[in-house]
This record gives C-alpha cells, structure tokens and sequence, in this order.
C-alpha cells in the first residue's frame, strides 16, 4: 500500500451541527441573544455566538464535549463565517464560553428563553395553545460552591432522594418547563432538586398568566391538582386537565371511581378505551371527571397483581413450610387466620397439613450414658402450600385498578366547539390529556441528546446558564422535528438524521466561497433530504444573519 505523506487541508465541520446552527442562526435566535444580554462590545465572542458554538457539538451525534473541549470541535471549521470577523479556534476557549454563560444567567434566563421560543416558532408557523406543563431532575457531577457572592441568586443543587436516573449519591437540579402542543419547549427553569413540585408548578403559572393569553389550555400531571393551584388557574381565566389525585377535596376521586364502575363505561372512538363522564362538587366548585379504562392500563394491572400478588402471597404463607405445630387443627387453624387476610390479591392459596416426624431432643447436655433409654420420635404438622395464578380472578380485580380519573374545566358538549375552550367532547378531552408524553419526548431530548444528565460547571449560574444552552439546543431540535413531520419526506426525526449523516462533513473552500458534502456514496443526498424536510437553504449554512 503506497503512503501519501502530503496531506490534504479543508476547512469544514461535521453536517449535522452545520445544519441546526444554521436553524439557530436563520431564526433570529442568535441575534435575538446578542440584542439582549449586554456585554462588552470589544468581545471578540458574542453571547449568542457562544450559545451557538455550543448547540454545534450537542448535534454530532458521536461525541458531547464539556465546555473546555468545544474549541476543538471546531479545529478545521471556517470560525470567522461561523462566529464573526476576528474569532478564531482558540477565541472558544472555556474562559470566554464562561463569561458569556454568567453575562447571560444576569439577563434573565426565563425571560429570555420564551422570547426565543415565541420567535422561532413564529419563524416556522407554530401557534399551539396547549401547554404540557411538567418537571424533572437531573444529577450534576462536579460540586458549585455555595460560597460565590455572585450566585445568590441562582438554584443550588441539592440531594433531592428521589433522583430519575437513580443517582440519589449525586447532586441534583430540578427543571419545570412547558412544551407545546407541537412538542416545541417553551419554558425551562432550574430549580434546586429538593424543591416541592407545588412550588415549581406556581411559580410557572405566575409566569404564564404575566407572559400568555387566555386562550391556554394548560395539561399537567397530578401534581397541578389542589386546591390553591386550581384557584390560581381559575384567575387566570386558563382551562386545564390533569391527572386526579387521591386526596384532593375529601378524596373525590374514590366516588368517581365508584360511580363508573356501577355504571356502564361508554366506549370511546379511541381503540380499547371506555368512558365516563361525569361532574362533581369540590372544594373548588363543580368541576369535570373523567374516568377511563385503557388496554395499557389493564396490562398494567394485570403485571401489577401478578408481580406485587405473588410478592404478597409468599410473604404470608412462606413460613409454613418450616413452621412446626403440635397438632394438625394448631397448623390449620393458623393457616386458616391467615388467609383471611389474603383478600384482593390474584393468587389462589391452598394448605395441605402434613406429619413430621422427629426426635425428641434431650434436655440435659453431654452424651447420655448406656443404660438411657432411647429418644422418643414426636409427631409434629407442617402445612404444605400450594400457590397458584388466577387469570379469572385477576381479570376481575383488574376492574378496580385499572380507572383512570382526569379532571378538567373544559365545559362538556356533544360536540366540539371551535375552540375546545367553548366545549369539548369526552374524547377530546381525553386526547389532550393522553398527549402528555410529549413532555417525555422533551425530558429523552434533553438529557439523552442534549446532556443535561452530564452537567460538570463549577458555580451555580452558570449551570443554570448551561441549561439555558442546552434548552435552546433542544428548543431547535424540536422545530426541526415539527417541520420533519409537517412536510413528511426521508427523515421522521432529527435524531434519525444526526445518525445517519454523523460521517458527513461539510467543507467550504475558501477560494470559491463555496460549500460541498463529502462522506461516503451517496452523502449529499441524505443531508440536501434532510435540508428539504426542514425547509432550510442550503445556501444559508454558513451564513450570518443580522
């Protein structure tokens, strides 16, 4: 094999992150930043350049880099078209990354980051009026000092003991957002990890009703439901639907549940769902219930009785096979005691007496001496126990676990308004609700693709700041995976497209002032593909906009 020691010098960076910087950028959303953050204008590296050279990284799908290694992702990248006359590979260094992260948390990251959400989706066409609200956590592996003057202001981690990702060893942030009814995030906040979810989620409708319209159809867990963040929503003029919890308002959700399962459930256009609408008097007026029964809730039971039932069962009536009784009616009458409390539970238990047989112990120590007579065999019970599934019996327990109860102040119609807010049916009542998981789809984004779950700054604002990035980066994920699913065509999803371009590159010679793919056979279709499901300008890749 012949070696060609010259080597050939491009300028470039990977495809992937080429495209979303430049979705970032064609928004607004960069100069957007730069307009608002003040900084110093001798700056080589702006705020909103330094957000998009981090976004750059988020979206090569085969590497995520901690600040001090974004300056060598972009070692062959044409830096100055990028990020501005005069910046450079080592203009990225971490010391500058920094700086812009804590001139950017002093701006107001919840401010500044639904400006950003409202202009791309603008941009893009996008007006949904349903808001997912939720929260998370996420572990941070490096410790912030709590002794920064500057940081007073910013959410401190915390050991919050019920960590996502099971580190409860690590520190944690929590983060309360909202996304659209586009799956588009709207609003991200860091908190503490030991705050209370009442608090995060107050805090966020006190930011809705300052910065939203009346036309919101707010959808949370169960979280949101009690009394005095009813009364909040109610204010604000806001519809909402929720998950029921059991103790809200003298625990009305065990009537509810009683009531349906008297009654008929209607079935629901929805497959393998039934239905029951009703309206009942709370602490906060007379509200709407909802209580359905899914094939994915029935499952659910139906492994809960089989897992938690066998659990149960062989803890009460493991013991019988090495406890010993004098007489066969002691054995099955303990037996008998305790099957009674074997009540709702799937497992049928039979008890089967059985004589043991053995040698009675001596009660003096030592060896006995010749002429002792032998030890006598006393007879003992046992109890055999025979424990077996019933999928009859658990088919019918099932029906009282498998109830789901929404609430919700969308007035009922038989048939839908205009504006589910005028009247909406049971069906799309449900609907809406069960479109939660969106917010799902934010949190795999975010921390599987984005990072959150690797979170190594050093002081608390500036990781407050770096989730600010990181919800920017994923706020310009999910436009591109509305678009991708608006226009249909080779790519579904960004992630998909990250995969399947990740040995793309983009180079831009110089001499020409032009762009080329290169990769292997047939690398230029997939990105020039993805541009088109996007709706972006090949020609805008590396362009800089206002």
């Amino acid at each position: 094999m012949k070696i060609i020691r010259k080597e050939r010098v491009y300028e470039g960076l990977p495809a992937g992150s080429a495209v979303a910087m430049a979705v970032m950028e064609t928004s607004g959303i960069r100069a957007l930043i730069d307009r608002s953050v003040k900084y110093d204008s001798e700056r080589k590296l702006s705020p909103g350049m330094a957000v998009k050279a981090m976004i750059g990284p988020i979206f090569d799908a085969r590497k995520k880099l901690p600040l001090s290694g974004v300056r060598y992702f972009y070692n062959a990248a044409p830096c100055d078209l990028l990020f501005g006359d005069g910046v450079e590979k080592a203009s990225l260094n971490d010391n500058a990354l920094a700086r812009n992260l804590d001139d950017i948390f002093d701006t107001g990251l919840d401010e500044l980051f639904w400006k950003c959400s409202k202009l791309i989706k603008k941009k893009y066409g996008l007006d949904s009026h349903i808001k997912h609200m939720d929260s998370t956590n996420y572990s941070v592996f490096a410790v912030p000092s709590p002794d920064d003057p500057q940081d007073v202001s910013a959410a401190f981690p915390a050991f919050s003991g019920h960590a996502k990702d099971k580190r409860d060893d690590l520190l944690q942030y929590a983060a309360s957002t909202i996304t659209d009814g586009d799956r588009v995030i709207e609003y991200c906040r860091a908190y503490s990890g030991n705050v209370a979810d009442p608090v995060m989620d107050s805090d966020t409708l006190d930011f809705l009703k300052e910065h939203s319209d009346t036309k919101d159809i707010i959808i949370a867990d169960c979280k949101l439901v009690n009394s005095s963040l009813i009364r909040k929503l109610i204010s604000m003029d806001a519809r909402f639907i929720s998950k029921l919890p059991d103790p809200f308002s003298d625990r009305v959700r065990d009537g509810i549940v009683y009531s349906a399962l008297n009654s008929d459930l209607d079935p629901s256009s929805i497959e393998g769902y039934s239905v029951y609408d009703t309206v009942a008097d709370t602490e906060c007026g007379k509200l709407r219930f909802i209580a359905y029964r899914s094939p994915k809730g029935t499952r659910q039971a139906m492994d809960y009785l089989r897992r938690q039932g066998g659990k149960e069962a062989y803890r009460r009536f493991a013991c019988f096979s090495k406890r010993l009784f004098p007489c066969e009616e002691d054995a099955m009458r303990t037996f008998n005691e305790v099957l009674g409390t074997h009540r709702d539970n799937a497992y049928i238990v039979k008890g089967t007496p059985r004589k043991v047989g053995s040698i009675e112990r001596r009660t003096s120590r030592g060896r006995p001496s010749a002429d002792s007579p032998p030890p006598r065999t006393v007879t003992e019970w046992a109890v055999d126990v025979e424990m077996e599934f019933s999928e009859a019996l658990a088919a019918d327990l099932t029906k009282k676990r498998d109830i789901s109860v929404i609430i919700t102040d969308l007035p009922f119609a038989n048939e839908d308004a205009k504006d589910p807010r005028d009247g909406a049916t049971t069906d799309t009542v449900l609907r809406l609700y069960l479109d939660q998981y969106k917010v799902e789809h934010t949190y795999r984004l975010m921390k599987s693709g984005m990072g959150v779950d690797t979170v190594y700054v050093q002081t608390p604002s500036r990781a407050n700041a770096l989730l600010f990035v990181i919800g920017i980066a994923t706020l310009v994920s999910s436009i591109m995976d509305a678009m991708l699913r608006r226009k249909g065509g080779t790519y579904r999803t960004v992630k998909r497209a990250c995969v399947d371009i990740q040995d793309v590159t983009l180079e831009y010679r110089r001499d020409e002032d032009a762009i080329s793919f290169s990769g292997c056979e047939g690398s230029a279709e997939k990105v020039f593909g993805y541009l088109d499901g996007i709706g972006l300008d090949p020609s805008l890749l590396l362009e800089r906009c206002g």
